[in-house]
């Protein structure tokens, strides 16, 4: 949430974030209540806020609010779409519905920037940890991280699966045969890290040529960077 406030340019009207918030580095050096399950509901009052901005689900955050007065606004942001809507949601409640939509329109030239290219068979790799392919997760039909690699040029062989983000078995994506490992990891890998994951898809008769470990940890979050993130797995498909 805070990250759409400051691409909103807000960011002078945040009071505080949650926990998890690290992106602009403004946002994070903005005072922390803690997360929707778990909010700081003193350090929240001292800071007076006249507006919570929440994502999902966030029925404690939300009777809080309501129990002392404060607006509340919740907005999604599991799609593409929801992102859009957040945007444009945040954007109104915050009063500057313009900066809305221009946020919007650099996004959507960002996207129609991308080279056309066919869709590749891709198998987004998500938890997976040097040396260890047993809790292999990926991404599901519905989510924002397969829309975004269809606008890549990619190809999620698992968006039939209708869970949003499933667990799979090795034989499963073997028998699905990408032609691609996105491995996503969400922190940087040092050369001895790298080699051990691309060791472990070898292991499984995958080449090193089709995997790309990609370790920007912008790519695993919905936001205004979700164009951003469209053209860095554009380049990653593309790269020989």
């Amino acid at each position: 949430m805070a990250e759409i406030v400051f691409a909103l340019g807000c960011g002078d009207r945040v009071a505080g974030v949650s926990e998890f918030s690290d992106w602009p580095p403004e946002a994070a050096r903005k005072p922390q209540i803690g997360g929707a399950l778990s909010p700081n509901r003193e350090r929240i009052l001292a800071l007076g806020p006249d507006l919570i901005l929440a994502q999902g689900k966030s029925e404690v955050l939300e009777d809080f609010a309501n129990s002392q007065g404060i607006a509340f606004l919740s907005l999604p942001l599991d799609t593409l779409g929801d992102v859009r809507g957040a945007i444009e949601g945040f954007a109104a409640a915050l009063g500057v519905a313009e900066r809305g939509e221009d946020l919007l329109a650099g996004m959507d030239g960002a996207f129609a920037a991308i080279p056309a290219g066919g869709p590749m068979p891709v198998f987004l790799a998500l938890g997976h940890a040097p040396g260890d392919l047993s809790g292999l997760m990926t991404s599901g039909a519905g989510t924002f991280l397969s829309e975004i690699v269809a606008k890549a040029g990619g190809s999620n062989i698992f968006s039939d699966v209708d869970i949003l983000w499933p667990k799979i078995s090795q034989e499963s994506l073997i028998r699905r045969n990408p032609m691609l490992i996105l491995d996503f990891q969400t922190t940087r890998m040092d050369e001895s890290r790298r080699a051990a994951l691309i060791a472990d898809w070898e292991r499984l008769g995958f080449r090193s040529g089709q995997v790309r470990i990609l370790e920007e940890d912008y790519l695993l979050k919905p936001g205004p960077r979700v164009a951003q993130s469209a053209v860095r797995i554009a380049g990653a498909i593309r790269s020989p």
